[in-house]
């Protein structure tokens, strides 16, 4: 994985890419207004990180696993099978 950190572009980032070799996420993107020598310049900021395509399917299952235990743990508490 490698974190781009903040990135800024003039048109709304695709939240995921994916290449053959790799998955590019724009994630917490948000609109920005700058002025620069008295133009206004709008776009959006947003964290770009790269993922090899095996990284990103880990970190999918990954959250996947933590949903299912939170699901779990809710139908526990609402008495739910």
């Amino acid at each position: 994985m490698i974190n781009h950190g903040i990135q800024y572009s003039s048109v709304r980032p695709t939240e995921i890419e994916m290449t053959d070799k790799f998955v590019f996420v724009a994630k917490n993107i948000t609109p920005y207004e700058k002025e620069v020598e008295g133009h206004q310049i709008n776009g959006f900021q947003y964290e770009y990180i790269q993922y090899t395509k095996d990284e990103y399917m880990i970190a999918q299952n990954i959250k996947i696993d933590a949903l299912e235990e939170e699901l779990s743990a809710a139908k526990i508490l609402l008495g739910v099978d």
